[in-house]
């Protein structure tokens, strides 16, 4: 059953109640339906101002600065953020993707800003239009960020500056542009936010990622995100700076973490898991597959991470000239091999160590390292057992970190075992975190209370 209905409640009523707090338009807000609105904590739906009952719809572009304060608001069709506005959504407000309207998605454009901030008791959730256990993955398409920062492919904007565009977006429109030569720009803000059900087509074979960050600059905030049950990627990321930290990925049906086009963020306390049965990697990185030397070149730092697999999922495919500094991994039960490193153009010999590598990381029952064969997995005479296991490295095979719980639908990510003594994390980290994995071991859960794993 989809939950698109209308208001029975004039529009101007609408706008005044949830639309813009600080004199902004009431674009982007519409008409109104009866139906039951969800209770949902942490949002005033007492609030005279919002309607009664159902869901906000939104089908027009959000042109200046907007507030969502109501309970729920539905977007129908692709709805971008433009004119260099700010979409406020408060905390505990829930965002649903219309499943009846092809497209829908929120799409915030070059220069306009994106504060999504929740609480731990009071998320803010993106999710599909349908009703409880009717959802499905790819319900809706998700949400994109678009900014400013420098990418290393795509058109000429001048003066060495490069724009790329969003994928699935109509050729002649320019809300899609990405890219510039600002690495300090700012996409917005996302806190205590899911994104579930995601993964939707906006063209044919073009679909959205669950959380899409094209072009995003350090100035961007993302911490406590969680991105579940996308059909395409979890999170991607094209070029730019931006970073995150407790970041939850669950159950993509594609890559989890996927990034390319030289993005160089930094990220910490990250948990990728993989479900049975779909999925293809927690990670797929890439520089730029026409040119591996491409400048700016894709080189995050990652540091705190969990990666929990399947039989047959690997762990992470870094190829095409991508860079990256990883530690404090754990990596388990990918049956496909836990780390698959490639190249045809750059010399993985002369990049491991110095701009590649993972270390102080634990792996643990993963499949056997592929035998390095065709043009796939071209690594110019690169081994990669011997790099992973070479005792520089410090990286720990065959030891069960012991995670509490890997089930798909009551997770408890906390290990028990003692990972400690592993690097210790840079400036702009936390350097306490001295472990393996995105938990302290036997310590807090900071995942609880405002991550959730349903099924449908």
């Amino acid at each position: 059953m989809n939950r698109n209905v209308f208001f029975s409640v004039l529009l101007g009523i609408a706008v005044a109640a949830c639309g813009d707090d600080d004199g902004g338009s009431d674009a982007g807000t519409d008409s109104a339906v009866d139906a039951p609105v969800p209770d949902v904590p942490g949002t005033d739906s007492d609030n005279p101002m919002c309607p009664g009952s159902g869901d906000v719809v939104i089908d027009t572009d959000i042109t200046a600065d907007t507030t969502w304060s109501c309970p729920a608001y539905l977007l129908q069709g692709t709805i971008f953020v433009t004119g260099d506005s700010t979409l406020r959504i408060d905390p505990g407000v829930q965002i649903f993707g219309d499943t009846a309207t092809p497209f829908s998605a929120l799409i915030v454009t070059r220069g306009s800003q994106l504060i999504a901030e929740g609480t731990a008791d009071d998320p803010i959730v993106f999710t599909s239009g349908n009703a409880e256990s009717e959802r499905a993955t790819g319900d809706w398409a998700g949400v994109a960020l678009l900014g400013a920062a420098t990418i290393n492919n795509g058109a000429d904007a001048g003066g060495g500056v490069l724009e790329g565009r969003l994928e699935g977006i109509d050729a002649s429109d320019d809300r899609a542009l990405y890219g510039g030569s600002d690495d300090a720009s700012n996409c917005g803000s996302l806190e205590y936010v899911r994104i579930e059900f995601a993964g939707a087509e906006l063209s044919p074979d073009n679909e959205l990622n669950g959380l899409t960050v094209a072009g995003c600059g350090t100035g961007t905030n993302l911490s406590f995100v969680q991105v579940h049950r996308g059909k395409d990627d979890g999170i991607e990321f094209f070029g730019g700076t931006a970073g995150m930290d407790h970041v939850v990925i669950t159950g993509a049906s594609d890559d989890s973490l996927d990034w390319d086009l030289g993005w160089r963020g930094d990220v910490q306390f990250l948990v990728v898991h993989q479900y049975a049965g779909i999925g293809d990697s927690g990670i797929e990185a890439d520089n730029l597959g026409s040119d591996e030397d491409a400048t700016p070149r894709s080189n995050p730092r990652i540091y705190n991470a969990t990666f929990i697999g399947t039989p047959d999922t690997r762990g992470m495919v870094l190829r095409e000239g991508t860079r990256a500094t990883l530690r404090n991994f754990i990596i388990q039960d990918f049956g496909s091999e836990a780390v698959d490193l490639r190249a045809a153009e750059v010399d993985l010999s002369a990049e491991w160590p110095t701009n590649l590598s993972i270390e102080n990381s634990f792996f643990f029952n993963n499949g056997a390292y592929a035998t390095e064969t065709g043009d796939e997995d071209d690594d110019m005479g690169f081994i990669e057992q011997d790099a992973i296991e070479d005792a520089a490295r410090n990286n720990t095979v065959g030891t069960d970190p012991e995670i509490g719980d890997t089930s798909e639908t009551a997770p408890n990510y906390v290990p028990s075992a003692d990972l400690s003594g592993q690097a210790t994390p840079p400036s702009g980290f936390d350097a306490t975190a001295t472990y393996a994995g995105a938990f302290e071991p036997s310590g807090t859960d900071w995942s609880a209370g405002w991550t959730a794993y349903p099924v449908n």
